[in-house]
């Protein structure tokens, strides 16, 4: 990876030069360096294997422009390139871009914010000079500790248990500057967190079982290996699965399940960008209930316990909390620079914001990020809106077990996946398939787990967010396969919940 001093000389050349070109209004200079290393676990008992696969490594440098033309404010050109990171590289990058302006009616210039941030300490988490082996090493601790559980707890009797052990830990680094002519500084970032995740499986008792972290010390990803065991125990755990049948029961929605409805569902319809085109499945409820009242969501890129770290945007602009839902109600929006000013200039803001959002309210552009697939940011990304560390806190929250004896008679619900909306995102219905980790529960206890992908949810997000019989006091990090935002978020307890039987259904109709 490049240094932040390589990448902020580059920038602090690339802004002199930039200047200087008289048909040029304004001027952005973006580069990054980033870095994604995988360890892929990869055990089966009855098949030779590797156990841990080769660690893949893919990286990124470059930088990219964004230009605005004198001749006409609403004219500008964006062009990057990768590797060369040198000023005959930049001169050849702004012909190209000479040569691709358009002409964007809505365009409101380039971000304008505070013209210095002054000096800004990174925060020390060690990753950043991790040797490659760090992730290995965490990756064989896991699947040692997988199989040291997997002998212990598994009977004999089993000659061919057909255990499968599959999972990845994966680093993602990035470090960033950036200037331009709204800009007296050169401002620089860099950031690190690792993701691990592990899925168990054993085939002769149909069971299966996972566990995920996410961090962003060298300390946590020492101490991995406990996801192994974890997911193994898991599995034994939910051996021999009952299939319910269709029917409305009352619901458990663990932290992970939590996370991801809020990560396909609600975090893209909280955005200025979702608002204006009237996408949002909060469309004209803005100020209004959207959840129960014990409800607050928030996203905080500077988090102290946020697995992601990022002082500055993609834009240049100086990150902070942003509090999107307040008691229930929805009090602001995720945004861009882009996104904010044309929601703000939008004729039909106020009936797609609806009535009782204040009059004049604007959004802050604090959440402009360039993201490649993996999460880290990139320079060949144009830029867009994401959210960092989301946390949803839960007032006059309870414990676990009193958790379970809110829910009664009905079913915990430990891990979705496949979840997406249906009949468009404005809609706010959803569907989803109950993966594993989960149970029957009657009278408050677990009695029986349910065998994986036996039911889907088929819901909308008032039935899940708004009145709930319960809500947990723990936020519980959680961890959406693809997603670049990390998840702190309690359990709920949802009163009545549709469910579908998959395939054939065994046990109790309704619950």
């Amino acid at each position: 990876m490049l240094s932040l001093r390589e990448l902020r000389s580059f920038a602090r050349e690339s802004a002199a030069m930039l200047a200087r070109q008289k048909d040029l209004a304004d001027f952005e200079i973006y580069c990054s360096s980033g870095q994604e290393l995988i360890a892929r676990l990869n055990y089966t008992s009855d098949i030779p294997c590797r156990g841990v696969e080769e660690v893949k490594s893919s990286g990124a440098d470059g930088f990219a422009i964004r230009v605005v033309f004198r001749r006409n404010a609403r004219e500008s050109a964006t062009a990057c390139e990768a590797g060369d990171l040198g000023l005959e590289s930049l001169r050849r990058t702004l012909d190209r871009a000479r040569r691709q302006a358009v002409i964007d009616p809505h365009f409101p210039g380039l971000a304008t914010g505070p013209k210095a941030l002054g000096v800004r300490p990174v925060r020390p988490d060690g990753l950043m000079r991790a040797p490659d082996d760090a992730i290995v090493e965490a990756a064989w601790g896991i699947l040692r500790a997988a199989l040291n559980a997997f002998a212990r707890h598994t009977p004999s009797s089993l000659p061919l248990p057909g255990l499968i052990l599959g999972g990845d830990v994966t680093l993602l680094r990035d470090r960033i500057a950036l200037a331009g002519s709204h800009f007296a500084d050169i401002r620089a970032d860099e950031s690190a967190h690792f993701r691990a995740s592990v899925t168990a499986l054993i085939e002769a008792l149909d069971a299966k079982g996972t566990a995920s972290v996410l961090g962003s010390t060298r300390d946590e990803l020492r101490r991995l290996a406990s996801l192994g065991s974890r997911a193994v125990n898991g599995a034994l755990k939910l051996q021999h699965g009952q299939r319910p049948s269709s029917g409305v029961y009352r619901v458990l929605l663990g932290p992970q399940p939590v996370a991801e409805i809020l990560n396909y569902m609600v975090i893209p319809s909280l955005t200025a960008g979702a608002f204006h085109a009237a996408s949002s499945a909060y469309q004209s409820r803005f100020g209004a209930s959207v959840m129960d009242s014990r409800l607050s969501l928030i996203d905080d890129a500077q988090a102290r316990r946020g697995a992601v770290y990022r002082q500055i945007s993609c834009e240049g602009l100086p990150t902070r909390r942003v509090e999107l839902v307040r008691d229930g109600r929805l009090v602001g929006l995720l945004s861009n620079f882009y996104d904010a000013r044309r929601l703000v200039a939008d004729e039909d803001r106020q009936d797609k914001l609806g009535p009782q959002a204040e009059s004049g309210i604007e959004f802050a552009p604090v959440n402009g990020y360039r993201l490649g697939d993996g999460g880290g940011r990139r320079f060949d990304a144009n830029p867009g809106t994401a959210a960092t560390n989301v946390f949803m806190r839960a007032r006059g929250g309870v414990d676990e077990r009193a958790l379970l004896k809110a829910l009664g008679d009905g079913i915990y619900v430990g891990r979705i996946w496949y979840t997406y909306p249906i009949n468009g995102q404005r809609a706010g219905d959803f569907t989803c398939t109950i993966t594993g980790d989960s149970y029957l529960v009657k009278r408050g206890e677990l009695v029986a787990p349910l065998a994986p992908n036996c039911l889907r949810i088929n819901a909308t997000l008032d039935q899940v967010f708004g009145v709930l019989a319960a809500v947990g006091n723990r936020c519980r990090p959680a961890q959406v396969w693809g997603s670049p935002e990390a998840y702190y978020v309690p359990a709920i307890v949802v009163d009545t919940l549709p469910l579908s039987a998959i395939g054939p259904a065994v046990g109790p109709g309704s619950g």
